[in-house]
């Protein structure tokens, strides 16, 4: 028993460092830069069980909020967390709970799989998206001009 909690306490741990190691690089777009942070839950979230996912970026977010600088650009803190673009960043709990638990259901097949990681990424992009409007006071139009359109393919 002692073994298995420790083993998936280093998971957690190695989940949130490759969360954390990948998240300061991105590509400036806007409000909202295009991040790996995105590719590090997906990756860790296909690795991990949903509860030790949930807990690698609960991990990672925590340790943005004391300040290490782990978010999009080296940034922290509470304001980076909490500010127009948190939403994303809170939204990874449910996107990467969602696609692990997902593909563990469907015993990773490849279709389902695809359309799983499909679901968890528009949701996180409509999560952050609603908080970016609520949270900057945009109309809808220039929130999903924002935080929506330019992360979908068309």
């Amino acid at each position: 028993m002692q073994n298995t909690k420790l083993y998936s306490l280093t998971l957690i741990a190695l989940g949130a460092a490759i969360i954390a190691v990948l998240s300061p690089l991105s590509i400036p777009i806007g409000i909202v830069p295009v991040t790996l942070q995105t590719l590090a839950v997906g990756l860790v979230a296909t690795v991990l069980k949903a509860r030790e996912t949930f807990f690698a970026i609960l991990l990672y977010l925590l340790l943005g909020f004391i300040g290490i600088p782990v978010f999009t650009g080296g940034t922290s803190g509470i304001a980076v967390l909490f500010g127009p673009t948190g939403g994303f960043l809170i939204a990874f709990l449910i996107m990467g709970t969602l696609i692990s638990f997902g593909l563990h259901q469907i015993n990773y097949k490849t279709i389902p799989a695809f359309i799983i990681n499909i679901v968890g990424h528009l949701l996180m992009l409509v999560i952050g998206t609603l908080w970016l409007k609520f949270f900057t006071n945009v109309d809808w139009s220039l929130a999903l001009k924002l935080g929506f359109t330019p992360f979908v393919i068309v």
